[in-house]
């Protein structure tokens, strides 16, 4: 009996929290729609991808200049290979590529080191208490914020115009020479609410064991702009349900119309 019940407590100690944080934001009014466990400092996975680009954008390198794709991550782009900074921030924004994303931050001014200074400065700066930022990819647990410090980074990238188009899209076909070879790569955006909501203006999924399902959107309805943040979800199924009840019940319900069916993600590729 003894056995039995260590082994339960091992097995509950080893399974993450599915105690779920999440918030809808009223950027106009500066209030709360609805809101849960705010503060509560969680690991953000992927959506530690936001603060790549802006720190990429806010260094005013030349976003059509070629660096090369490096890193331990994986990713969607040849290692070794030269390719834009613009289709580089493309592929970490739209399907947070991880290799792409680290390649933005070796190829940042002064090198990966420089760039964690400086997102971690800019954090600082911004006034986000509970944000730390310890790689590019958010694939280290160590990558933590809250709800309240996302709504507030949302809110400051709301002149980023380039990080909202390249966030949002829903496919692109980009083709890059390797050697003689020609590699073509098909990205998907990583949130299947964009195909549901077109009031998604900026978006950014993640996805860790340590940090759950989690995105984090700017929405914008009727000319109200919101923050739109869910964490620790346990599953994609769970993340969506909660996004629909967020928008439906609490951006939706001040407005005219209520979005009751999905769209169907498109099964092919658009031609390119």
């Amino acid at each position: 009996m003894m056995i039995k019940f260590l082994i339960a407590v091992i097995a509950f100690l080893a399974t993450p929290a599915w105690a779920v944080s999440y918030g809808v934001y009223d950027l106009t009014d500066l209030k709360y729609e609805h809101s849960r466990n705010t503060d509560e400092v969680r690991s953000i996975a992927s959506i530690t991808k936001l603060f790549t680009a802006k720190a990429v954008i806010d260094s005013n390198v030349d976003l059509d200049e070629k660096i090369k794709v490096q890193g331990r991550s994986g990713g969607r782009f040849a290692r070794g290979a030269m390719v834009e900074r613009y289709e580089l921030l493309r592929a970490t924004l739209m399907s947070s590529d991880n290799l792409a994303a680290e390649s933005l931050a070796h190829a940042h001014p002064g090198g990966y080191q420089r760039f964690l200074k400086d997102v971690n400065e800019d954090i600082s700066y911004m006034g986000l208490k509970n944000t730390v930022i310890a790689d590019a990819t958010g694939l280290l647990a160590a990558n933590q914020s809250t709800v309240e410090d996302l709504k507030e980074f949302l809110f400051s990238l709301r002149r980023y115009q380039l990080i909202k188009i390249l966030s949002a899209e829903k496919f692109y076909t980009y083709q890059y020479k390797r050697g003689k070879r020609t590699i073509t790569i098909h990205l998907k955006n990583t949130n299947p609410q964009v195909w549901t909501y077109d009031e998604i203006v900026l978006t950014k999924t993640g996805y860790t064991s340590k940090a759950g399902r989690c995105l984090a959107m700017l929405v914008e309805k009727e000319g109200i702009l919101y923050a739109v943040i869910t964490l620790g979800n346990r599953d994609i199924r769970s993340r969506s349900a909660r996004i629909d009840e967020l928008m439906n019940e609490h951006i939706y319900a001040n407005s005219a119309s209520i979005k009751i069916n999905n769209l169907e993600e498109p099964k092919e590729w658009p031609t390119p």
